[in-house]
Formats: structure tokens, C-alpha cells, sequence
């Protein structure tokens, strides 16, 4: 026996139609604004490397906020509009805030966040190994270069002015060969500034980290908080093993 359906099932399916799609909007506009709003400041440099370039800590901060705003879960402030808002109002342009500064930006720009940071090493070749072919070298030999890379991140919270992340980002890259090419990925990012496989592996390694770990703790907030917090707790203990300190009986 087949069941009737009541007249009127068809104009409320329409009316519920209707209803969804002019409620589309407000959801669209709700997610939009649910999306931290950030400004990336110039990260200080302690190392001096890449002069030429303007320093590393140039480099990070340009390559940082292209991939912080390829993430859909960030909206970015755009990186001239914030340098010349600092600079208009004499801002804290180098990434060494004073009081007050990060809710001025957050006024001006529309942050409400800022991610600096510093960048303590930056170095090439910490380690190098080099393989012989065997009889003599016969069939080439392989050398292994390994860069090393230490940033200090923070982010501001610009209505309180407190830190509201930090993390400490270590990372090592190895690259074995008798000569040098980027990937094809690398290009366009800033990463054409770093001429070594290496360097440049180390860099965009420690960017998408700094970047999961913002999107972990800002955005999603779910089991990969513990996560991290293990990551850190393997990272300074890897730290403490790394020296032997005078008094210390372990």
C-alpha cells in the first residue's frame, strides 16, 4: 500500500530550502570572523646570518606570513599595511613591543594577534660526514652537510598584551650531495635567499611547525595540546643530554 504524502510536504521542503540558503551567509560570515586575525612582526635576529638579505630573521618573517596565509584557519594582516602602519606610528617595526604597542596595532590593523619571535641559531654545517667509493674512491664519495636552525616564538594576545603562546622550535636538516638545488616547491616563498638544500629545508621545516602548533592551540584545541606539550618535553630533555654540567651526578 503506498503511504500519501500531505499536500503541503513539498512547499515546506521548499521553505526549508529557503531558510537554508539565506541562513548560508550568516554561517559563512560566523566562520569567517571564528578565524584569528594575525599580524607577523619582524622577527628579531641574534645571529647575524644572511646580511645580504637583509638578515634571517627577515627571511623567516616574510616566508612565515606567505604560509600563515595559505592556511584557511588564519586571516592575516598584509604584511605592507602592517609595516607601514609601524612605521606611521613609530610602532614596535623590529618586533620589541613596548607597553601599549601590541593594542595599538591591534587597533590600527585589525590583529588580534601578534606573532613574533627570535631567531638564536641559524647555522650550516654543525655536522659533516664524508663517504668514500670503495678501492681509493673509485665510484665518487658522498658528503653530508647538516644545518641547524633555533627560533623563540611568541604570540601577543593585542586586547590584554599577554603572551598567550610560546614555543621553542629546534630542527636539524641533512643534505647529501655534491651539490646544491632547491626544490621546486621552495621557490617564490623566500626561500630563494637560502642557496642551500639544507637551509632552506630547516627553514620551511621549523615554519610549518611553528604554524601546526598556532593552528593546534589557537584553532583547533583538541588532543594535539598534549601532543606538543610531549614534543616539548622530549625536546629539553634531548637539550639536557646534549651537555654535561658540573655538579650533575646523572
Amino acid at each position: 500500500m503506498n503511504s500519501i504524502r500531505p499536500h503541503w510536504s513539498r512547499p515546506l521542503r521548499h521553505l526549508a530550502m529557503l531558510v537554508g540558503i539565506s541562513l548560508l551567509p550568516v554561517a559563512m560570515a560566523h566562520a569567517e570572523a571564528a578565524r584569528p586575525i594575525l599580524g607577523v612582526l619582524k622577527f628579531q635576529d641574534e645571529t647575524g646570518a644572511l646580511p645580504f638579505q637583509g638578515g634571517i630573521g627577515r627571511v623567516l618573517t616574510n616566508i612565515l606570513t606567505n604560509e600563515l596565509a595559505a592556511r584557511p584557519s588564519f586571516t592575516v594582516v598584509e604584511r605592507r599595511r602592517l609595516q607601514a602602519i609601524l612605521e606611521e606610528q613609530e610602532l614596535g617595526a623590529s618586533g620589541r613591543l613596548r607597553a601599549g604597542d601590541g593594542a595599538r596595532i591591534g587597533a590600527l590593523t585589525g590583529a588580534q594577534y601578534l606573532v613574533m619571535g627570535t631567531v638564536t641559531a641559524f647555522e650550516q654545517g654543525v655536522q659533516r660526514t664524508r663517504s668514500r667509493g670503495l678501492l681509493g674512491g673509485l665510484g665518487g664519495s658522498k658528503e653530508s652537510s647538516t644545518s641547524y636552525l633555533a627560533i623563540d616564538l611568541r604570540v601577543v594576545d593585542t586586547s590584554t598584551g599577554e603572551i598567550s603562546q610560546a614555543r621553542s622550535i629546534e630542527g636539524r636538516a641533512t643534505r647529501t650531495s655534491s651539490s646544491i638545488s632547491l626544490d621546486a616547491g621552495v621557490a617564490g616563498f623566500g626561500y630563494e635567499a637560502l642557496h642551500d638544500e639544507a637551509l632552506a629545508k630547516v627553514v620551511r621545516a621549523a615554519v610549518i611547525e611553528a604554524i601546526d602548533y598556532l593552528e593546534c592551540t589557537m584553532v583547533v584545541r583538541d588532543a594535539c595540546v598534549a601532543a606538543y606539550a610531549d614534543k616539548d618535553r622530549r625536546r629539553l630533555d634531548g637539550t639536557r643530554k646534549a651537555i654535561k654540567l658540573d655538579g650533575n651526578t646523572r
